[in-house]
């Protein structure tokens, strides 16, 4: 797969995770966390803000045809931001298994889609 497709793919990814946080904070707390976990909807919106301007980047560049330092750069925070994610979740025993482990893979997937697009560059 190509920059432009891993970006793509990352900011289409960014921009679902998005979306949960900012639209659906109670349903995005019950999907991902344990019973009981205290609700804190300003901060779901608050990471869903983050995400969107992540989900941004990433879209914009995918439009850069041509590698330049800029798309490389890109690249390299979204396999930052997605191969670092498990680790958080992993870190947190507040986080539903079943989660962690969907996560994991998915979020794997595109941060590894986004190194290898980047070590091409």
């Amino acid at each position: 797969m190509d920059a432009q497709g891993a970006l793509k793919i990352a900011g289409i990814a960014s921009a679902g995770y998005s979306a949960q946080m900012i639209g659906v904070p109670t349903l995005a707390n019950k999907l991902y966390f344990k019973e009981g976990h205290p609700e804190n909807k300003n901060m779901s919106r608050w990471f869903g803000h983050a995400l969107a301007t992540c989900s941004a980047a990433q879209i914009l560049a995918s439009g850069d045809s041509q590698p330049s330092k800029a798309r490389k750069a890109v690249l390299l925070a979204s396999a930052g931001q997605y191969l670092t994610a498990p680790l958080t979740m992993l870190s947190q025993k507040e986080f539903k298994p079943e989660m962690v482990a969907l996560n994991t893979v998915t979020c794997g997937v595109v941060g590894a889609l986004c190194l290898k697009a980047a070590l091409k560059e």
